[in-house]
């Protein structure tokens, strides 16, 4: 009988060891798994997390690229504007000197006529400043209509035809005129050395 508890013993024992061995086994293959699936969920996570580092990277490049373009382009557009003012003044001290401002008058007085064509003129309206300078040019263009004085009108002349048609040529409606097109030059002359 001792010999059957020994075998007993033995087999249990073996058949134990084999259950250990199995479940030892399982226990690597779980483990090997989880490692696995860690491993796999980490490098998930990394690559969402630098997927995501470089989307706000783009959207902050993005955001400042928006910022100094916006920059530039209200530096540009104060630049511009600074240089029409600049202009209006010298228009304005242009219009405060007689002897300068003669000639100009003259040129934009015949400018209007040519635009009049054969038309009769009715008046001859400028302010009131210009008006004695207005009367000596328009004789000297040889037109007989009387020189009116209006509040609407400055820096040049506005002609009235006896069919109604009108005909205006003024340094600052010129310069209005001409403000779009004029912009971009001035852009372009101010900031060229940053393009290039």
């Amino acid at each position: 009988m001792a010999d059957l508890s020994t075998l007993l013993e033995k087999e249990a024992s073996a058949e134990i060891e084999a259950i250990l061995s199995e479940a030892r086994e399982r226990a690597s293959e779980i483990l090997a798994e989880a490692r696995s699936e860690a491993d796999t969920l980490v490098s998930a996570r990394e690559r969402a997390a630098k997927a995501q580092r470089e989307a706000a990277l783009v959207r902050a490049r993005s955001s400042a690229q928006l910022e100094a373009s916006s920059l530039r382009l209200n530096a540009q557009h104060e630049g511009v504007q600074s240089v029409f003012e600049a202009v209006r003044s010298k228009l304005d001290a242009l219009l405060g000197d007689a002897g300068a401002y003669a000639p100009v008058f003259a040129k934009l007085l015949s400018q209007a006529l040519e635009g009049v064509g054969g038309q009769e003129i009715a008046a001859v309206q400028v302010a009131a400043d210009d008006r004695e300078m207005a009367e000596k040019a328009a004789r000297a263009a040889g037109v007989t209509a009387p020189v009116e004085t209006v509040d609407d009108i400055r820096g040049g002349v506005r002609l009235r035809t006896r069919s109604r048609s009108i005909v205006e040529n003024t340094v600052y409606g010129r310069l209005e005129a001409l403000q779009g097109e004029l912009a971009s030059e001035v852009s372009r002359a101010l900031f060229q050395t940053e393009a290039s």
